[in-house]
């Protein structure tokens, strides 16, 4: 195995990043591991200025959402994009350099977290590197912007337009979210604006241009339809960003703009639709038969899938008030990250032998460890969403009864609701944690002992038309 710690092309870079990859996310199952034992066991571990829950929730937030997403973004640009274009990126040294500066900031921000726990804002960023922060992803945009004009065929693939999305909410969120408003109205708006562009459109299009490489590439089928494909891409980019708002339902925020959240909520059908009938239509031409590497696909898709119909079903006018400022949005923001995980693993299994030429064998434990990450993250999200559906009925219950139940014996009903469900959770973080070590296990396995097969070249890469 050899890494170049300074690339010449995007072929050794993907190189350095599939390696780090499965160790990225590692950090983040354990962070999030940490953040869920001390949410249930407080009293009983040690504490301390990192070691509380507060802490360990926005640190969580800011790996997860900030540092990994910028990761996994940064790895499917370099390499899909090349591919999506059908030839190799051009100015490469800038996009190496810019790549791994937005990494790096993100890696710098965490470190601070440590340093300045007081700097670390709820959704995660630390604020003192954010106009660094912009500059960068701005270059970044602008990068794959000359990579798009200087394309010489005459059509895009749909992933290459999925990922020019996400970067471009990347960089709205940012310019959104810079601090802490004293007016909750503010506090509001701009926490749902940065959850919509940030996490629901930048993980969900990250998500899609991997999820459609992989099922016409990666499982050799062919694409159903790009009249589909392309609904998606446009009915996500136009509805996602605005989802948000109807989650602070009845709070200093206006009313126009819950309604209007809750009525292109229940548009998402369309999209969603479009995107359920492309996949389906697809995968039955699939020539690529291997069990592990479909499961793995077919559990992201189902928790993409489950989470859009978890925002449609917030919509309806009797559960809305109910699900909002609970846990139910929690449901939500993490399965749009975790869809983006999941397909992330299948993604990672296919690069080995390509970036590589290390030979992937799908063995029991790859078998056994599909089917522990799928369930084990629909189960997190099914949890969650009883647990905000639980508190939600117990809050609207005592405010109705004018007994509030955020203390006394209100709060002890309320939480005899959802600690089980917690403590369910902590356990399915665990399983989480360890489908995380696993996954780092059989990558770096492969990658250092597999048997030596063919592996693509930069010309293959750069001559391929994935039409």
């Amino acid at each position: 195995m050899k890494i170049k710690l300074i690339p010449k092309n995007e072929q050794d870079l993907s190189k350095v990043f599939i390696f780090l990859l499965p160790l990225v996310v590692l950090l983040s199952a354990s962070i999030n591991f940490l953040k869920d034992a001390f949410r249930s066991f407080s009293n009983v571990l040690p504490g301390n200025q990192v070691l509380n829950y507060g802490f360990l929730d926005k640190l969580s937030n800011q790996i997860s959402f900030n540092f990994l997403f910028s990761f996994i973004l940064v790895v499917t640009v370099v390499y899909l994009l090349s591919k999506s274009l059908g030839r190799s990126i051009i100015i490469f040294p800038l996009f190496f350099l810019t790549g791994l500066g937005l990494i790096g900031i993100e890696f710098i921000d965490v470190v601070l977290a440590f340093i300045s726990p007081e700097q670390l804002l709820d959704l995660g960023n630390t604020s003192v590197l954010l106009l660094i922060k912009i500059l960068l992803v701005g270059a970044f945009l602008g990068l794959i912007l000359l990579n798009f004009l200087a394309k010489k065929e005459p059509s895009i693939f749909l992933s290459s337009q999925f990922l020019l999305g996400a970067v471009v909410f990347y960089l709205i969120s940012l310019l959104i979210y810079r601090s802490e408003y004293t007016v909750m109205s503010d506090n509001f708006f701009i926490n749902s604006m940065y959850l919509s562009t940030h996490i629901y459109v930048g993980c969900s299009f990250v998500f899609l241009s991997i999820f459609y490489f992989l099922i016409t590439k990666g499982m050799q089928a062919t694409l159903f339809s790009k009249t589909l494909g392309t609904i998606s891409f446009w009915g996500y980019l136009f509805l996602l960003p605005w989802t948000g708002f109807k989650y602070f339902y009845g709070t200093t925020l206006p009313d126009w703009i819950e309604n209007v959240s809750i009525y292109l909520s229940l548009s998402l059908i369309i999209p969603l639709l479009a995107l359920i009938v492309n996949y389906s239509k697809t995968i039955a031409t699939k020539e690529n038969k291997e069990p592990v590497f479909s499961v793995l696909i077919s559990f992201a898709f189902v928790v993409f899938g489950l989470t859009n119909v978890l925002q449609i079903i917030s919509s309806i006018s009797n559960v809305t008030p109910i699900v909002s400022l609970t846990n139910f949005e929690y449901s939500v923001r993490y399965g749009y990250m975790y869809s983006l995980i999941l397909i992330l693993i299948p993604f990672v299994y296919h690069l080995v032998p390509k970036i590589y030429g290390r030979e992937f064998i799908y063995g029991r434990l790859e078998t056994f460890n599909a089917y522990l990450l799928g369930t084990s993250v629909v189960a997190t999200l099914s949890l969650n969403t009883l647990i905000g559906i639980n508190s939600g009925f117990s809050w609207n219950a005592g405010a109705n009864a004018g007994n509030p139940t955020i203390y006394g014996e209100g709060f002890l009903i309320t939480w005899s609701l959802i600690s089980t469900p917690y403590t369910l959770i902590l356990f399915l973080s665990l399983l989480f944690l360890l489908s995380t070590f696993l996954f780092t296990l059989s990558t770096l396995k492969a990658i250092i002992g597999g048997s030596v097969t063919e592996s693509e070249t930069v010309s293959e890469i750069s001559g391929d038309n994935d039409e």
